[in-house]
Order: C-alpha cells, then structure tokens, then sequence
C-alpha cells in the first residue's frame, strides 16, 4: 500500500467512525482478530504438517524430502510463535518508585483514578524525559494478565504545578477507564505488536517466514490505517477526561504549558548546555539547571511566538496524537497563554526530589559522557577556527566576517557579534547571512530600525523571504508598550508571508517531483555548512553514506534547493519515512533539502553515478538532543 493509498484509507474510516461509531469499532476489532486468526491457522497448519511429514519419516521412504517438510513446518510454527512474543515495552529506562519513597505522588495517583475510575497502577516509573505516559503491557509478549505502568518525566514535574499534572495524570488515566479504555488499550497493543512483527519479518529471508510476510505486508497497513481514526478518539477522550476532573480551563492551560516549555528546551535550553562543553571538558548534568528553569515563566516573546507555530501546525496520519490546536477547540478551551505555573510539582517527591535530581544528573553525564567529550572537542576545533579569523581580521572578506561571527555565537551565545555582523553590511548591505544574524543578536534595536533590516533581507533573495516576514509579523503583532500598531505594515506583511509561504510550498512540491538524477549539481554549501550537516548525520546511526546535491528547479530558478541521497540498508523500510522526516527538521541549509533512501526503485548505483562522490561517511551517533547542538 502507497502512502496515498494509505491516508485514502485513513480518511474513509474516520468517516465511517463519524457516522456509525459503534458499527466502526465493530469492524475495528473483527479486522483485529483477523491477525490472530491468520496466526493461529499458521500455528495449526504448521502442526497438521509437522505431524504428517513425522507420520511419513517413520514410514522409511523419501526421509530427505519429509525431513525439508518437517523443516518448513518448524519454520513457519517458529515465525508464527514469535508473534504472540513480541515484546511490547522491555523495561523502562528511569527507575521504579514506590509508596514509601512518595507518599504525597502516590496520593495524588490515588485521588486521579478514583475521580476517574480508572484501573489500578502496577508500576509507576519516573525517568528524565519531558514526558508522561501509561502503557498496558501483557506479561507474556501477547498474552497474559496485562500490567498498567505509568511513567512520569521529572522535568515535566518541574515545569507543571500540582493541578496542570494532575490534568496530565488523569489524561493518563483516561486511555485505559472502562470497557472504551480496555478495548482502545488492546487496539494500541495489537497495533504495536504487528508493526512490531512486520518489521522482524522484513528481516527475516528465510522459506519459512515468506508466507507470514507476504499476509503481514498485506494486513498490517489496512490494519493500522482502519485503526487510526479510534486511536485518535482515544486521545480526544481522554482529553475529556481530564477536563472533567480539573476543568477545561486548567487542561487547556496544561497543554499549552508543555508545548510552550518544551519547545522552550528544544530550541534554547539544549543549545545553551551543549554549549558550556566549549569550556567544560566533562560533562554537566542538565536537571539541577531544568529545576529552576522551567519554573521561571518563559520570555514573552518567545512564548507568543511558540505558540502561534504550535497553533499553526496540522494533523498527520503519521501520528495519532491530535495538534495543539483540534485538541484546545475540542475542550473549548482558550488558544491563548495561561497564567504560568507558580509552583512546581517537584514537591510531591518528598525530601527525596534533590537526590533524584542528582541521581538522573549522574546517569546523564555517564551515558553522554564520550558524546560530551567529542563535542568538546569539536567547539576547541572551532576555537582555534574562530582564533585564526580573529588574526586575520583586517583581510577576511565578508562571508568569512559572517562565519566568524555565527562561529563565536555558537561557541559563546552571550558574546555580541553585532559589530561583526554590521561591518559586513557596510561593504555588501544585502549580505543576508549578515542581516539574519544582525537580526538575531538585535532583537532589542527599535522596531522601525528592525523592520529596515527585514525589507533589505526581503529584497535580497526569494531564499529568506519566509524568514524575513514571519519575524516581522511576529514583531508587529505586539508592539511594545506604548508602540502604537502598525495596521498598515502588518497587512503589507501578512500578504508577503502568505505570498512566500506559498512560493515555498510551489518549490517544495517540485523538489518532490521525479526523475530525480536531473537537473543536479555539486553542493553550493560554505566550510561551516557542510561540517554542520555532516555533524547532524553522524548522530544517525543506521545512515552508512550519504550524498549531497544541488538540485535546479527549471520554474524556480532563484531559489537554492537540494537532494540528499541516503544508503542506510542496516534500517527496516518501514522506519526510512521517519529518518527522512527527523533529517527534514534537523538539517539547517540556505534551501530545502529532501532526503531520499536508496531502495529498490532509487537504486544505489544509479546514485553513485549521477551524485559527485559519497558526502558523508560512518560517524559515531549521538543523543537525541544533538539537533541543537548546530543552533
């Protein structure tokens, strides 16, 4: 099934769960007890076959030719075990907490699932993600009493007062309360475990695994696309759950919080910690830091602006999880900032909260701990880089003053790079790399002198237009106090930013377009860009090469855009989407770039001939935090 295929598929049966719910989940679980009654009839042939290619062995004749049917029977009963013992959750990483260790967290769980009749928690998990989940996990691969586990992100109680957590843990709650909650919770399972075994299949090249891999290609995308519309019900539900318990006010201000504060982490908090390894040669754990942090309200600016781009954003078929913006409209809650959370809720750890704090900030430094050493490595290497700009200062030109100055941002984000950035414009006043990072470090310069910067950068090129006008739409949408709105350059504005955004989308969709060995050219990028990209794939480990091209858009000429071609063959193919789809968000150039792996139809060697040599070789991975170490 193609991806069209797929979202068609998707779309019919929200439809159909709109208008006849119950006949939906109706056919929802006979098509889910089609894949165990395909497993089930594997396990009973494979026994009929082992039993009469046994019953001929013992006849004396054709024992060779029984002896590879017997085989075949083991194989296919083998595959089909596998199955019905397909780990769901190993272990979580985190450590296990008990009543003794948090008497007040635990009277918290209690008061949440009585209010929500909710089923009783077997385990509950704390780790350092920012993050909370509940996961119903059978004992015994697919069989077995179910054990209900709760994790909770120690940041996220950091960030959240006692009553938005609680509007979290009762969301929790709400994905497993009642016979909705059983049956929703055994459609996630069975959803996981044939993803889960599709992908050992597609490993597996043996005889006996064929017939189990030709049904599982077949069912499990038809399965989770007519599952898709009651995994999104789930969440709508619990949603409402939640707001039943705490109110839709305080539920709506929790989402909005954690969107907020965590992008807040992904876009400054990580870029500034990675940074301290310029000077720190040993790695410093981050929650000591988070733990005061993410109880300071976040700059305003920032905020208005990571809320306009969460509101913005549209739901996906690749995940379930409605956006920001369906799940505030369902609870008709306000898309607006909340008042922010005075108090974390660390405190329902007890005396124990600062050892654990401690305890995680350990764990951190030990498991980052040659990642934090490359890295410091890295920002000396650019040190010495930045070193030999400063003793060539009189004769660089100006995009040399440009890296310098976005070089001594990333090893020092404090450090003024104004009066670089401003020397550049002297020369070449439409420089737009300058104009970007002068715009960058002088957000405080008045907003008429702002906007002058953005009109050049705007002129400068179709590359930076999108950039250009969501800064000043952001900008002009709240003046400063005592600023009177500019009704006139916000509309002048918004018409440019709708204009760009939908030549963006117009190059996008030609850069999407086949043949794709057409057209192409070596890479245009500088020294700077081409070690950030080559940075950004090291931290993927499944990618063995990859090669990087220009791309020449016939209808777009101006605009710089680029392929990259991967060869990652160690990685299930059902997993590449999502490699390409984490690459199209990491990766930082003057232009879009569109990743593609080399499959059968993008065949290797037609890559290695039309791309101007291998880009990127193996490079050690790196923590998931590492797409801001670039920043």
């Amino acid at each position: 099934m193609d991806h069209a295929d797929f979202v068609h598929h998707v779309r019919v049966n929200e439809y159909l769960s709109a208008q006849d719910p119950r006949g939906y989940r109706r056919r929802v679980a006979l098509f889910a007890a089609l894949g165990y009654a395909w497993i089930a009839g594997s396990l009973a042939a494979a026994a009929m076959v082992g039993l009469w290619a046994l019953r001929h062995l013992g006849s004396g004749h054709a024992r060779m030719a029984w002896g590879f049917v017997l085989l075949g029977a083991i194989g296919l009963g083998w595959t089909s075990l596998r199955a019905l013992w397909v780990r769901l959750d190993a272990q979580p990483d985190g450590h296990r907490l008990t009543p003794e260790q948090a008497p007040a967290l635990f009277k918290l769980l209690a008061q949440v699932r009585r209010k929500v009749k909710g089923p009783r928690l077997d385990e509950v998990w704390l780790d350092d993600r920012f993050n909370a989940s509940i996961s119903q996990v059978p004992r015994f691969g697919l069989v077995g009493a179910p054990v209900n586990r709760l994790r909770i992100g120690l940041p996220m109680m950091m960030a959240l007062d006692v009553p938005r957590l609680s509007a979290v843990l009762a969301h929790e709650y709400g994905h497993l309360r009642g016979n909705h909650g059983r049956f929703a919770a055994w459609i996630y399972r069975t959803r996981l475990s044939w993803m889960r075994m599709n992908e050992h299949l597609a490993e597996d090249d043996g005889a006996a695994a064929w017939l189990n891999r030709r049904f599982m290609a077949w069912y499990v995308p038809r399965f989770l696309a007519r599952s898709f519309a009651l995994a999104r019900q789930d969440e709508y539900e619990a949603d409402r759950i939640s707001a039943r318990l705490v109110g839709a006010e305080t539920a709506g201000a929790a989402l909005v919080e954690i969107e907020v504060k965590s992008s807040w982490m992904a876009e400054h908090f990580w870029r500034q910690h990675w940074q301290s390894a310029t000077d720190q040669p040993l790695p410093q754990g981050p929650l000591k830091a988070l733990r005061h942090l993410l109880a300071t309200p976040p700059d305003d600016a920032f905020a208005h602006e990571a809320l306009r781009k969460a509101l913005r954003q549209l739901s996906h078929v690749d995940d379930t999880h409605p956006v920001l913006k369906e799940r505030l409209a369902a609870l008709s809650a306000p898309a607006r900032l909340p008042t922010w959370s005075r108090k974390s809720a660390l405190g329902l750890l007890g005396p124990q909260a600062e050892a654990w704090v401690q305890r995680f900030d350990q764990a951190w430094c030990r498991d980052r701990a040659s990642t934090w050493k490359a890295h410091h490595q890295r920002q000396q290497s650019l040190k010495a880089r930045v070193q030999g700009w400063r003793e060539r200062a009189d004769s660089l030109g100006s995009d040399e003053l440009t890296m310098w100055a976005t070089c001594e941002r990333r090893l020092h984000s404090a450090v003024d790079t104004g009066a670089l950035y401003a020397q550049v414009l002297s020369r070449n006043p439409a420089h737009a790399g300058a104009l970007r990072g002068l715009l960058s470090v002088r957000e405080d310069a008045p907003l008429a002198e702002r906007l002058g910067w953005l009109e050049r950068l705007w002129q400068a090129g179709d590359d930076h237009r999108s950039w250009a006008a969501r800064r000043a739409v952001a900008w002009l949408e709240r003046p400063a106090p005592g600023i009177a709105m500019d009704d006139v350059g916000l509309k002048l504005w918004r018409q440019r930013l709708k204009d760009a955004q939908a030549q963006d989308d117009a190059v996008w969709d030609a850069l999407c377009a086949p043949p794709w060995f057409q057209h192409l050219s070596r890479h245009d990028l500088n020294e700077l860009e081409v070690d950030d990209v080559r940075t950004a794939l090291g931290w993927h480990s499944p990618i063995e090469r990859a090669w990087l091209v220009t791309r020449r858009l016939p209808e777009h000429s101006q605009r710089r855009a680029y392929l990259l071609f991967i060869d990652c063959p160690q990685l299930p193919e059902a997993q590449r989407p999502g490699l390409c789809r984490q690459l199209i968000q990491q990766l930082d150039l003057p232009g879009p770039v569109l990743p593609l792996c080399a499959d059968d139809e993008l065949k290797l060697a037609d890559i290695e001939r039309h791309s101007f040599g291998p880009f990127f070789g193996p490079l050690p991975p790196g923590p998931s935090e590492q797409a801001a170490l670039r920043r």
